[in-house]
């Protein structure tokens, strides 16, 4: 009866860490890189991004929308569990709208 407590509480665990680690980063210093953050906020957690792209997104249906500015901030980031990320950080009008990790040892 007690490993079968420890093994759905393992599980849990598990699907709590990786459905709430899906639109985020955690850095080895606790700061989290997530959806909703400014991107001067994420620069100033993680620093200057080793490489970035702007690019602004205009769909012209005659009615005078408003363009969507776009930027994609690549990161090499120590992980929290150790070696190092590449991470992704797609942010649209100055906020973060999607993050994505991989292990450098994973790719």
């Amino acid at each position: 009866m007690r490993k079968l407590k420890i093994t759905l509480a393992s599980i849990l665990v598990a699907t709590a860490v990786s459905a709430f680690a899906d639109g985020a980063f955690r850095l080895p210093n606790g700061k989290l890189i997530q959806e909703g953050k400014s991107k001067q906020e994420v620069i100033y957690m993680a620093g200057p991004p080793m490489y970035q792209e702007v690019e602004t997104i205009a769909v012209d249906e005659g009615m005078g929308g408003n363009p969507v500015k776009r930027e994609v901030l690549t990161y090499r980031l120590p992980s929290s569990v150790g070696g190092m990320s590449l991470v992704t950080v797609t942010i649209e009008n100055n906020k973060v709208v999607s993050v994505a990790s991989k292990q450098e040892s994973r790719m």
